[in-house]
């Protein structure tokens, strides 16, 4: 994903500037809910989480 570049681990990004590239926020690879039952979407190495109502945390795995 061009949006997190290759040094950066995460980044908040606006609901709306991934759907301008054509994000598909129901693919994924696998879901994962965390112990504050947060749900992390994955596909692959990367995760996307809703962060509010008009931001997503997008997340790299390492």
């Amino acid at each position: 994903l061009e949006i997190l570049g290759k040094s950066k681990s995460q980044i908040k990004v606006y609901r709306n500037v991934l759907e301008k590239k054509k994000f598909k926020f129901n693919y994924h690879t696998h879901i994962y809910v965390n112990s504050r039952n947060k749900t992390f979407h994955y596909v692959y190495d990367l995760a996307w989480m809703v962060f509010s109502d008009d931001e997503v945390l997008i997340i790299r795995k390492r």
